[in-house]
């Protein structure tokens, strides 16, 4: 084989393995945020020392469809005395951006909330030692149909 022939060979299989990998790259689905990486990003909870205690979790399902749509979680975060509210899109729901909203109300205090056409979390955070609370985690359905959340009309986690 001549030296010429082995170069364009070679070439050719550099030029081929990239554009496979770059297929391969391309139709790789959005990496998932996990609740950990809700917890610490400024966009989410804002805790850097991603430690937290789950006080709640609820699921939040589509029964039109029959696929889950994402989770709801109520944490504690001790150093930072704070409670937080995330709703984490799961399933074909993350990485699809619709409605997607998380409220944390604490009894006598300001209530914050996040809300948006998010396509992985929404997350609500704030100051809250020995206060009560309640929450509201929602995603709209990916294909068709209402909101689907959950939401706590009670106070609770008084102490």
């Amino acid at each position: 084989m001549s030296r010429m022939y082995q170069r364009v060979l070679v070439r050719f299989g550099l030029a081929l393995g990239l554009a496979l990998a770059s297929i391969t790259f391309v139709a790789s689905p959005a990496s998932a945020h996990t609740l950990g990486q809700a917890v610490v990003s400024e966009l989410g909870c804002g805790w850097p020392n991603g430690a937290y205690k789950t006080l709640t979790r609820e699921d939040l399902w589509d029964d039109g469809n029959n696929m889950p749509l994402g989770e709801v979680y109520v944490l504690w975060n001790g150093t930072y005395q704070e409670n937080c509210v995330v709703t984490l899109r799961v399933g074909r729901a993350d990485g699809v951006a619709s409605y997607t909203e998380a409220v944390l109300e604490r009894q006598g205090m300001k209530t914050i909330k996040d809300e948006g056409n998010y396509a992985h979390y929404a997350a609500a955070s704030g100051y809250a030692p020995g206060t009560c609370i309640r929450w509201t985690g929602s995603i709209k359905a990916i294909y068709g149909g209402g909101i689907y959340g959950t939401t706590t009309t009670q106070w609770r986690y008084c102490g």
